[in-house]
């Protein structure tokens, strides 16, 4: 009988202290749960001022909060980050200023007030590939000098990611025309840490940021550039050079597009054209239309095109590049060449708008003339705003939101 008792109340201690350890569980999760929630709202000012917080995983926890929300006043004290000692802290800024400008697939998070309600986002982030992912919204300056600050950074990732927000943003927050003569100082303060990273030992860093260079369209890159093209001759490097080049298309580099229109590598072909087209080069426009007698590559034909346009104002070049939206494969290049051309060729690509079958070649176009800068398209955005077609209407209606900027 006694051991039988003392069998049952070792089972009952046992099963006590098993209740004792499932409440105590439970209380966690419950309290984590309730902290949880009740961490889903803070003002502004609480959220910001987290970011210079001492602690670390602190200013991590802010950036987090301020990208979820998306809230557009949070880029500038994010861009203070972008300088932050700690690492993971950067690279959570780059990640975070590239979300709050780039578009989202499904937001389900709003603004009352200045508080800031979290929420999920169904689908997650949409991918951000190019120009016509941004947002409508200014870049501000303090956002530039903060790239300015990253792209010198010790560790060759932060300079990387750096490298390819500067890409994404500074074609639209810096001037592209060279009639002005001057850069404004965030402007040159990239693209002067862009120059630097073109020696870097980590390839992509260097290549990448001679690409950039030729986004930013940076004159004073152009020299090291060819220090670089002439270094290399050929291969990725070569290539990345070529590229910065012809994306800033110098007069003083027509001789060297002229060289490589030659090249047995149609990239290198393509690159030659932009840039002979970008240097404003009308004594080459006979050669490059002999060129496209013999010219086998569809990209190099593209660019040629689109060199017929930015030389000779050639419409019927203005619209193979329109119908080339619908090929997959080409679709980047005439998106670029068309981004390119918007501020001169306004009011033609605003026709395609109304008048083409494809409804997927409507809403490029819309994204497009977003960024022509010309008040004029405003009529044609406006009534394919009203469009049946869903995707055509958002795009329009964005599109007139950037002109408004």
């Amino acid at each position: 009988m006694r051991s039988n008792k003392v069998v049952v109340t070792s089972y009952v201690v046992v099963m006590l202290c098993v209740v004792v350890m499932y409440v105590a569980v439970v209380m966690y999760v419950v309290s984590g749960f309730s902290r949880t929630v009740t961490a889903q709202q803070h003002t502004f000012e609480e959220v910001s001022s987290g970011l210079k917080h001492q602690d670390a995983a602190t200013r991590l926890r802010a950036i987090q909060i301020l990208k979820d929300a998306d809230y557009p006043d949070a880029v500038v004290p994010i861009a203070a980050t972008l300088a932050d000692a700690d690492d993971r802290v950067q690279l959570a800024a780059i990640a975070a200023e590239r979300s709050l400008f780039t578009t989202r697939t499904i937001p389900r998070r709003k603004m009352i007030g200045f508080v800031i309600e979290v929420r999920t986002v169904a689908g997650g982030d949409a991918a951000a590939s190019g120009q016509l992912a941004l947002k409508p919204r200014v870049v501000p300056r303090e956002v530039l000098t903060g790239l300015a600050v990253a792209l010198r950074d010790r560790n060759p990732q932060v300079r990387a990611e750096a490298i390819n927000l500067a890409s994404l943003l500074a074609p639209v927050a810096c001037p592209r025309d060279r009639r002005v003569q001057q850069m404004s100082a965030p402007c040159a303060g990239i693209g002067n840490a862009l120059v630097e990273n073109i020696n870097s030992r980590e390839a992509l860093v260097r290549r990448g940021a001679m690409q950039a260079l030729g986004q930013l369209r940076y004159d004073n890159a152009v020299q090291a550039l060819w220090d670089q093209l002439s270094y290399y001759q050929s291969g990725p490097d070569a290539s990345a050079a070529l590229e910065g080049l012809a994306g800033i298309g110098h007069p003083t580099s027509v001789s060297v597009f002229e060289e490589q229109l030659a090249s047995p590598n149609a990239d290198m072909r393509r690159y030659a054209v932009e840039g002979l087209a970008r240097a404003g080069s009308r004594e080459a426009l006979p050669a490059l239309q002999e060129k496209g007698q013999s010219e086998r590559s569809d990209g190099v034909l593209l660019a040629l095109h689109y060199a017929n346009v930015k030389l000779g104002s050639v419409d019927e070049s203005l619209q193979q590049l329109v119908v080339s939206l619908r090929e997959p494969s080409l679709r980047p290049f005439a998106l670029g060449y068309l981004l390119d051309l918007a501020p001169a060729a306004g009011p033609r690509l605003a026709e395609s708008l109304l008048k083409d079958e494809s409804a997927d070649v409507r809403r490029l176009i819309a994204d497009v003339l977003g960024f022509s800068h010309d008040l004029s398209v405003f009529p044609s955005l406006a009534a394919a705003a009203t469009e049946a077609d869903p995707d055509v209407a958002a795009a329009a209606v964005q599109a007139l939101e950037r002109l408004k900027l």
